[in-house]
């Protein structure tokens, strides 16, 4: 179960940076919690609508020492399994992560998962204060996708028989 959650988790901080690397644009319109609300919780209202993630995903910074390991991290991945895995860490999608996706989270590995949720969260303040948020949910998701990874059954050729 552990070795799910950490599956989840480095899924989730992989689509992080890269949707931080890659759309800066996207920051300023992602989840931000209410004023109204005691911190660690959100309602419906404050996610992002979907036209925030259009320009889906950002340029990297070139700034970031880090910049070109969690580009090589991303890449690991196809965009749409990108994006699935994003908004489920960051904008509570409710559609689940795809199976597929959850296999090239996995074989990515869990510290590029872990890099990039945490360079999206430390470099998007929207992010940041949602933190009790999403890396619940980037837990939840690698350890489900590790989980799946672990009882995928490889498909193999059956033997001829003559």
């Amino acid at each position: 179960m552990e070795r799910l959650n950490s599956f989840s988790v480095v899924v989730t901080m992989l689509l992080a940076c890269r949707v931080t690397f890659l759309s800066p644009g996207l920051a300023s319109r992602v989840l931000s919690t209410s004023e109204s609300e005691a911190p660690g919780y959100y309602d419906e209202t404050d996610l992002a609508p979907i036209e925030a993630f259009q320009d889906f995903p950002p340029e990297p910074l070139a700034t970031d020492p880090n910049s070109e390991f969690l580009e090589v991290c991303s890449k690991r991945l196809t965009p749409d399994c990108e994006e699935s895995i994003f908004k489920n860490v960051f904008a509570d999608d409710s559609m689940p992560v795809e199976d597929n996706c959850c296999l090239l989270l996995v074989s990515m590995g869990r510290t590029c998962h872990n890099k990039l949720v945490d360079n999206t969260i430390n470099k998007i303040p929207d992010y940041k204060s949602n933190e009790t948020i999403t890396r619940p949910r980037s837990v939840q998701i690698w350890n489900k996708c590790a989980l799946l990874a672990d009882n995928a059954v490889p498909q193999t050729a059956s033997p001829i028989e003559d």
